[in-house]
């Protein structure tokens, strides 16, 4: 079997859809060395400058696509306007083709399979949270995805009931793998790291820790709004740290610091390398992450790798992937996430036991278990009959 994988996403600033299909690459090259694969660092309107620059899996049986051609002329190719048998052809000889989001391909070539994996459905549950272009593509491209696909992959259960109940995919097709969190993710006990690291982000002594993008979803202005509810002691002595990308629909973030007179404890890192996250995460007194949806929550399973103590929403994917290892909250109640807030930072023992928990809730979750289950749905769909 011939297996070629949707990697466009990983150039660049590799978070979420990214992550998972690089993390998934590395994983299937160390679980299958009998099927060969074929790797879209550029897949069909998706395409990054940086896209020669990833580090693969050096296994016979996995190569890179594309390298022969230079990039004006991929360009071409792959543009929107460009037909669909040119990037069909560009697709190489493959039995299964695996789109890692809901931008999906129709394939026309009859021996070809498609399974497309859906993140979360956030822009139908939490719409005020994307921009109407986002919306209008994300709905588009699930659809899409659930008539032509012969299998989707989701990668929580909630994620599978919001594709059946909400877009009426057929139960039938959707299978769960969940993911798992980044295996550079470890506790850091180096002092001389964790100095440095300190250094270089000008970090304060004791923190409360975010991680993620800033967008509306992430629900970053409660927590600040939360963080200003503590007691002024607390405030003075842990300040809350904010690492993410730029996201978008965020233009009362760095406003609402000021109004709520938190700028001096508030401290903005931007995009955060994935080598530096075990330090960072390692370093704070709490994790927090109250989103208002999440399709799984990866953050939150790093932190717990981590043996943070976390504090996390109770909606969503979110308690499905944290159990009861991480402190829950109404993530639209600002007054139930500072009083969560107060609660793991005032009291010890929590904290420790929810650090136990944590690592050992972490544990459960891994990309060779999320390969195998994956490769389970290639060999279903490349043996089965095709459904579109």
């Amino acid at each position: 079997m011939r297996i070629g994988i949707d990697c466009s996403l990983v150039p660049g600033e590799r978070v979420g859809i990214g992550q998972y299909a690089y993390q998934l690459v590395q994983a299937l090259s160390r679980i299958d060395h009998e099927n060969e694969y074929v790797l879209y660092p550029v897949f069909y309107y998706t395409f990054h400058p940086q896209y020669r620059r990833v580090a693969w899996p050096q296994a016979a049986n996995i190569r890179v696509a594309f390298r022969w051609l230079p990039r004006p002329v991929l360009r071409a190719l792959r543009h929107s306007r460009a037909p669909w048998f040119t990037k069909e052809w560009l697709l190489g000889r493959v039995d299964v083709v695996h789109s890692v989001s809901f931008s999906a391909p129709r394939l026309r070539s009859a021996h070809k399979r498609l399974v497309v994996t859906i993140h979360d459905l956030s822009f139908l549950t939490r719409p005020e949270c994307h921009t109407q272009e986002n919306i209008a593509h994300a709905v588009s491209g699930t659809r899409a995805a659930v008539a032509w696909a012969d299998a989707l992959i989701a990668i929580s259960q909630h994620t599978r009931q919001d594709l059946i109940e909400r877009v009426g995919a057929p139960p039938d097709r959707v299978v769960v793998t969940y993911l798992a969190p980044n295996p550079l993710c470890r506790r850091e006990t180096d002092p001389a790291v964790l100095s440095s690291l300190r250094q270089r982000y000008r970090l304060p002594g004791a923190f409360i820790l975010f991680v993620g993008s800033l967008e509306p979803r992430k629900n970053v202005a409660r927590l600040l709004a939360a963080y200003a509810q503590l007691k002024a002691t607390l405030r003075r002595d842990v300040h809350l740290v904010i690492a993410g990308g730029r996201g978008w629909l965020n233009d009362n973030i760095r406003p609402t610091v000021h109004d709520l007179g938190v700028a001096e404890q508030v401290h903005f890192l931007g995009y955060v390398p994935e080598t530096d996250l075990p330090g960072l995460y390692s370093l704070a007194a709490v994790f927090a992450y109250p989103s208002l949806y999440e399709g799984f929550g990866l953050p939150v399973l790093e932190a717990m790798q981590c043996g943070t103590p976390v504090l996390t929403s109770n909606v969503s994917a979110l308690p499905e992937v944290a159990g009861e290892a991480a402190l829950l909250v109404t993530p639209t109640d600002v007054d139930d996430i500072a009083v969560g807030l107060a609660r793991l930072l005032e009291d010890a023992a929590l904290r420790a036991e929810l650090s136990a928990r944590g690592v050992a809730r972490a544990r459960l979750f891994s990309w060779e278990r999320c390969a195998q289950e994956t490769l389970a749905v290639y060999r279903q769909v490349y043996t089965g009959p095709r459904c579109r």
